[in-house]
């Protein structure tokens, strides 16, 4: 099973605690974060350990960061004689419903939160999951859900913002790796890449997308940035 199957499994496994759970609870969370940290630590090797939600310790760590303290998603640690300093940490999101009614919110508070890590000189790195095609759920029906009003289909604006800040000069609002999977859910519930190429995108947005932001792109920069902050 390749790294991408392997994703796209724990993606899987995220929604249905999402479903099961509901969106307050932090089960719908440990089997990415849990994915993110097993491949890094395995890239990494000896030196280094890596905490998050689904491993040894259990939990997530809480740095104080240059402004406020913030509790991170996947953390990255130099171990030196039994001695462990954070090194770069990954904010992951995943966008279950309601997207476009959100969507500047999210972009704001990652600009927030990576000048917030990358002020201290820690590595800041986000990876974003998008669905092709979002439920709006109008919340006020009463389920915590509530009731399904339309679909909301990724378009050009909904990415622009997030290549804009890729292609930016590298200040401290930027993530110095940001990664992005477009994904949809087939008749049986299981996840699966978009093919980029289908959605009504620019050629600029769609390439960015399928090289520089993608999984196996994330992966690889990140381990790099975990080097250079050794």
């Amino acid at each position: 099973m390749s790294k991408e199957q392997k994703f796209l499994k724990a993606i899987n496994d995220a929604f249905g605690a999402y479903n099961t759970y509901g969106a307050r609870s932090n089960k719908k969370l440990i089997p990415v974060h849990k994915w993110f940290a097993n491949i890094i630590e395995a890239n990494l090797g000896t030196g280094y350990s890596v905490m998050s939600l689904g491993k040894e310790e259990g939990k997530e760590y809480t740095i104080e960061g240059k402004y406020y303290p913030k509790t991170v998603d996947i953390s990255v640690f130099k171990v030196e004689n039994k001695k462990k300093k954070i090194i770069s940490i990954i904010s992951f999101k995943f966008v279950t419903s309601n997207y476009k009614q959100n969507a500047n919110n999210y972009f704001e508070n990652l600009l927030g939160e990576t000048a917030n890590i990358r002020r201290i000189g820690v590595g800041f790195a986000h990876f974003l999951v998008l669905r092709g095609h979002t439920p709006y759920y109008d919340k006020a029906a009463g389920s915590e859900l509530g009731e399904l009003k339309k679909i909301e289909i990724l378009h050009e604006k909904d990415l622009l913002k997030y290549v804009k800040l890729f292609n930016d000069l590298d200040f401290p609002h930027k993530p110095e790796v940001l990664g992005i999977a477009v994904i949809d859910f087939d008749d049986k519930g299981n996840a699966y890449f978009v093919n980029i190429n289908k959605l009504e995108l620019s050629e600029e947005i769609k390439n960015t997308l399928n090289t520089d932001l993608s999984l196996a792109n994330f992966i690889k920069k990140f381990i790099a940035l975990c080097q250079l902050k050794s």
